[in-house]
């Protein structure tokens, strides 16, 4: 195709200069009195005179004629144009003739083994309806070429070919491929160094040299990145003037070996001299030497000295002087040391004038500027910012918050929040197995921003041979538009134990809460009120047998008992997601008083303590620490509380996970395996978070540890039921996060065996 161009380019130009000569005969009486196109199927006509501006009634010369054959060319949908002029009784009719690109039907690959059809179609740049050019086949050779090399395919060999459609005018575009073989790194060669060796260099390149545990495979990206992290490595270590001399790539004679050389100049170490401060105002310099993360006469590391400079900018904007210029002059004194001056031009701060609201589809803006810290008319500190965008992304109802601004002409802003709307309804049918409720059906619905007010609506349904429980829960988090929470739940728990006995629970529970401001402001404080009637009946005779003289067991004869007690909470959460978090940590204590004022057949206290941290590690990944610990007990220190609000960890129970057992079956237990549940706890948790697709999928690692204690003197927060175990979390669009858990008990009763946990609802 391209010698067909070729030679059609040639006859274009002998019929222009024929068409020139002719026209300088007569160009003082040439006037264009009509213009038409010919050849053209798919072009439109009018894109192609408009294109020539060969206007009637103009006159026609030799520059015009040229101008416009290269304006039709320029549109790229030609192999060929000329221009004819046909002599008419007072001037010439032009006509315009094209010869037009085929288009693509069809495009096959061949030959590839390595790579698929679908992702050599995803790397290149022409596609099914597509005009096609020389050019274009040139430049998608060359794409999946790159593609190849990227695999460690350096040799492979691209050919195209276009045969003729059945449709006239359009072909079927045809890549040859010749994969041959990999290219593997053989040897990397270090030259000029003397201070570091080659073996430490190489360590620093993401190319490696093929061996039994790495490919080898070549990435030309990367070789150039590969160099700037030699020379960043030289730099940190104190070696400011190193540079890479040349380097040079060949090859095996059979072409299946590369062998890259590096020659390098390393320099003199440096070290770090004096700095000093001069122009700032607004920061002493006492203040500001808290951001130099380096000492005088210490080694120089380039990251240090970066660092240094990026903390200075930062602690001008977390005051609102974004405009503050600070630039760092160097000096190289005797001795190889770097004195550092730091020149700061403080200039003004920024205010603030408008918030704007951008995104929320569904949301209330209201909803979104409550939770907002920056307000209108004040200093815009880059601190503020952060917490108000966490504040935003802590909600869950949003994907992203991303900062825009308007700068004004005085050079305040107007600041735009752009939010990006996620489901948050969420309508979950499933199904779970426990040793203790056998097989339960799960029907639920979470609306977390109900009517884009912010409120929450649950509802919450499991049914099944051995459990049946209903709750339905509302919550306003901003009552009076204030930061004072207010929800209600009515529920119903009605659970056969083991056919040994039935448990009734239904009840109520009223929450009152306030976001507080001091220690700071990550605290919020919660009361809430309890009724609860719980009822035991349906004792069954092998229980009332096993357990007559044991003075541990539920009573035996039906019996119902009220609970009426008031909880307080206080918790501190700076976590920076509410889901799958990567930073931060929340914190809780809370006690729970049943009785004496507030009536009820029972009496007790009843305190938990529970902290959850988050650690963010290499490559995203996410290590997260967590404890809880309870204890109750009768006012008077009796051991007298209810079976029903006893502790009961052990496999996903929310009284405390330890995977690999049963749920709620930790602790002490009657003679016929029914447990206990204790007065006291301990339960530990170390997860490793891998995420897969952020904010969707995500892989886990965890060890668990935990036991209930039936009296509080057995109370041993080391004598623990252990497993560890993997899993992984999905989020399922309008269902919410799906968790599969599998996990092997390192201790009896259970010890040696994996036993798999499916959850619904719950994240990390």
């Amino acid at each position: 195709m391209p010698n067909r161009f070729f030679i059609l380019s040639i006859i274009s130009l002998i019929l222009a200069i024929s068409l020139y000569s002719s026209l300088r005969a007569q160009e003082n009486n040439l006037i264009i009195r009509s213009v038409d196109v010919q050849g053209n199927s798919t072009a439109d006509r009018n894109l192609i005179i408009n294109s020539a501006r060969l206007l009637t009634g103009e006159p026609l010369n030799a520059a015009s004629v040229q101008d416009a054959i290269r304006a039709i060319y320029a549109l790229g949908l030609f192999s060929d144009v000329s221009i004819d002029g046909i002599e008419a009784e007072d001037g010439v009719n032009v006509l315009i003739k094209v010869i037009e690109y085929p288009k693509v039907a069809e495009i096959e690959f061949k030959g590839n083994k390595k790579i698929k059809a679908k992702d050599l179609k995803e790397a290149i740049t022409v596609f099914e309806g597509r005009i096609i050019s020389p050019k274009d086949i040139k430049e998608n050779i060359s794409k999946i070429k790159k593609l190849y090399e990227g695999k460690g395919y350096l040799l492979a060999e691209i050919e195209s070919s276009l045969e003729d459609a059945d449709i006239q005018g359009q072909v079927n575009m045809i890549f040859s491929i010749k994969e041959n073989r990999k290219v593997k790194i053989k040897g990397i060669t270090i030259e000029g160094n003397r201070i570091f060796t080659d073996k430490k260099i190489r360590s620093k390149m993401k190319n490696k040299q093929d061996s039994f545990w790495r490919s080898g495979n070549f990435d030309r990206v990367k070789y150039a990145e590969d160099q700037e992290r030699i020379l960043e490595f030289y730099k940190k270590s104190g070696y400011i003037d190193a540079y890479v001399v040349s380097d040079s790539i060949y090859y095996s004679e059979d072409k299946n070996n590369m062998f890259i050389d590096i020659a390098i100049s390393e320099g003199m170490r440096y070290r770090f001299g004096n700095y000093s401060l001069i122009g700032n105002e607004f920061y002493t310099n006492e203040q500001l030497q808290k951001a130099i993360e380096y000492l005088p006469y210490e080694v120089f590391d380039q990251e240090k000295y970066d660092k240094s400079l990026a903390n200075l900018h930062a602690m001008y904007q977390d005051e609102g002087y974004w405009y503050a210029k600070i630039t760092d002059e160097t000096q190289n004194s005797p001795g190889y040391t770097v004195d550092i001056r730091y020149r700061v031009v403080e200039g003004n701060p920024v205010y603030v004038r408008m918030i704007k609201i951008a995104g929320n589809t569904k949301t209330h803006e209201k909803v979104i500027r409550r939770e907002l810290s920056v307000v209108p008319n004040t200093i815009f500190k880059r601190s503020i910012l952060g917490r108000s965008l966490r504040n935003v992304m802590v909600l869950n109802y949003f994907a992203n918050a991303t900062p825009d601004w308007e700068i004004l002409p005085d050079g305040d802003i107007n600041l735009v929040i752009k939010v990006e709307e996620k489901p948050t309804g969420q309508a979950s049918v499933g199904a779970g197995y426990s040793e203790r409720d056998k097989l339960v059906g799960t029907i639920g619905l979470g609306i977390p921003n109900f009517r884009g007010m912010g409120q929450t609506v649950t509802l919450n349904w499991d049914f099944g041979s051995k459990r049946n429980s209903i709750d339905l829960g509302f919550t306003e988090p901003w009552l009076l538009d204030t930061p004072t929470s207010l929800g209600i739940n009515v529920y119903q728990i009605i659970r056969d134990f083991y056919g040994d006995f039935d448990e009734t629970r239904r009840g109520f529970s009223l929450r009152v809460g306030r976001r507080l401001h001091w220690p700071d402001n990550y605290f919020s404080f919660y009361t809430r009120y309890r009724f609860e009637e719980v009822k035991y009946s349906n004792f069954s005779a092998s229980y009332v047998e096993d357990n007559k003289d044991n003075p541990n067991s539920l009573d035996k004869e039906q019996s119902t008992y009220n609970t009426s007690s008031i909880a307080f909470s206080l918790i501190r959460d700076s976590r920076d997601l509410s889901q799958f978090a990567t930073q931060g940590s929340i914190n809780t204590i809370s006690t729970e008083l049943a009785g004496g004022p507030f009536g009820g057949d029972w009496n007790y206290h009843k305190e938990i303590v529970e902290s959850r941290f988050y650690f963010k590690t290499i490559w995203n990944f996410v290590l997260v620490l967590q404890g809880k610990a309870g204890v109750m007990a009768e006012y008077d220190g009796g051991s007298n509380v209810p079976y029903s609000e006893r502790f009961s960890p052990g496999g996903t129970d929310p009284d405390g996970e330890v995977r690999g057992y049963d749920d709620g079956s930790l602790g002490r237990q009657t003679t016929s395996g029914i447990p206990l549940r204790g007065r006291a706890m301990a339960v530990y948790n170390l997860e490793y978070q891998i995420p897969i697709s952020q904010q969707q999928l995500y892989g886990l690692l965890f060890v668990d540890a935990g036991n209930a204690f039936y009296n509080i003197e057995d109370f041993k927060p080391f004598n623990l039921q252990r497993s560890y175990g993997l899993g992984f979390r999905v989020v399922v669009p309008m269902v919410g996060v799906l968790g599969f858990d599998f996990a092997k008990a390192l201790d009896p009763p259970e010890k040696g065996n994996w036993r798999p946990h499916f959850q619904i609802g719950r994240g990390f």
